[in-house]
């Protein structure tokens, strides 16, 4: 199970982290190693290196700072877990349908299609 919460303190996200352990599942939290609750729920942390407080940019003459750093490293994060997985089990020979741009070129325009058409299938179940 992959956990996000940037600070780590979100009872919701704990709660699931707490469950998922105790149900035997492996708990992967993506948060700010500045707080602990959530890190000290899971197997494996990934450390969004984003301050406590999230707002990177101060604005002169505005009363707080704004722009949360923790999207850019939430989607970032989580772009290169998927990547990591296809080539995990790309080496293991499994090929899992997946969602393609169709700017790209060579993907057929059914292949959306087909995935949802897999995803429906599999949900059924």
């Amino acid at each position: 199970m992959v956990v996000f919460s940037h600070g780590g303190s979100n009872a919701v996200g704990i709660d699931v982290a707490k469950e998922s352990g105790a149900r035997g599942l492996k708990v992967v939290a993506v948060t700010s190693v500045h707080g602990r609750k959530l890190a000290a729920a899971a197997d494996l942390v990934i450390d969004n290196c984003v301050p406590a407080e999230d707002a990177l940019v101060k604005v002169p003459d505005w009363y707080a700072p704004v722009a949360a750093g923790s999207t850019i490293a939430t989607v970032t994060i989580a772009q290169a877990l998927v990547a990591q997985v296809a080539a995990e089990l790309a080496k293991r020979g499994i090929k899992q349908p997946v969602f393609v741009s169709p700017n790209v070129a060579g993907i057929s325009p059914e292949n959306n299609r087909e995935v949802f058409a897999a995803y429906e299938k599999a949900i059924r179940r």
